[in-house]
């Protein structure tokens, strides 16, 4: 039989590395097949198809039971082919006897993630790492592959907040379904923005708003508008006006901006990827 670029046969010795703990990462689909089995000539060449035009989103691990009879015995192998699909380490879905390949996809379709699925985990991912830029592009090539996919609007409504831009991430909330916004998720973004409108629209940060348009080098305004926004956990705001404040004049003041700004990281416990990005926006500010 001929191999996918994402199949291979397995062992005994390889079973525990190659499929069990390999499912943590990836689903592992397991082909039981013998080599005088005639439906596992049809039911094998399809699934390894599949493994490719999937691009690696699932494996193929293939066990001639003839071979690997105790990897047979251990699943309670009773008739072949057998095809079963591990995540996790364990056992998500199976079928048997050779299926038509619409049928396997749907199969398929149920434990292995979708294009747009990877894409909002490469987006986490890249969020986690700082690349914003990344994240978001990849999460719109989530939505071009999917447009229903709310998970994705939802977490690029997060995005905008991170930098207060409030009109972006309700129009990325607007478009989403009623049944989105139940979501926990939703609830959530939905929350931040309406905590962010409050602190913003006060009659006290209209003020020190006002005193800022007059006045840029108005550090004191700055500081003040700062612990307003600190006071209602919007600690996004808060640090981009700290530290425009470190940008205009680092040493106002005995650095009061630069404490200010230290003081509230330790305030931030909930949001360390937000604290880490601003670190180093004011590591280079300092610089």
């Amino acid at each position: 039989m001929t191999a996918s670029p994402h199949s291979f046969d397995v062992t005994l010795e390889n079973f525990e590395t190659e499929v069990v703990a390999a499912s943590d990462q990836i689903p592992i689909v397991i082909d039981f097949w013998a080599p005088w089995c005639g439906p596992c000539k049809t039911l094998t060449p399809v699934l390894e198809k599949l493994a490719t035009e999937y691009g690696g989103r699932f494996r193929l691990a293939k066990v001639n039971s003839d071979e690997q009879q105790d990897l047979a015995a251990m699943f309670g192998i009773r008739s072949i082919p057998t095809v079963i699909a591990l995540k996790g380490q364990k056992p998500v879905s199976a079928f048997q006897g050779a299926q038509p390949e619409s049928a396997v996809r749907q199969f398929l379709d149920k434990v292995v993630p979708s294009e747009s699925d990877e894409r909002i985990g490469r987006a986490r991912a890249k969020l986690e790492a700082g690349d914003i830029e990344g994240a978001v592009d990849e999460l719109k090539v989530a939505l071009a592959l999917n447009p229903g996919f709310d998970a994705a609007r939802v977490l690029l409504a997060d995005i905008a907040m991170r930098d207060n831009r409030i009109d972006e991430a309700k129009a990325w909330l607007d478009a989403c379904k009623p049944l989105t916004r139940m979501e926990e998720d939703f609830q959530r973004v939905a929350t931040r923005i309406v905590t962010a409108e409050e602190a913003g629209h006060s009659p006290e940060a209209t003020a020190l708003k006002a005193r800022i348009e007059r006045d840029a080098d108005d550090h004191d305004a700055r500081l003040h508008l700062a612990a307003v926004y600190a006071a209602q956990s919007q600690f996004e705001p808060a640090f981009q006006t700290l530290l425009e404040s470190v940008q205009r004049d680092r040493h106002w003041n005995e650095q009061a901006a630069r404490k200010r700004m230290v003081e509230y990281f330790a305030l931030a416990t909930e949001q360390p990827e937000l604290v880490r990005r601003y670190r180093q926006a004011l590591s280079t500010a300092l610089n």
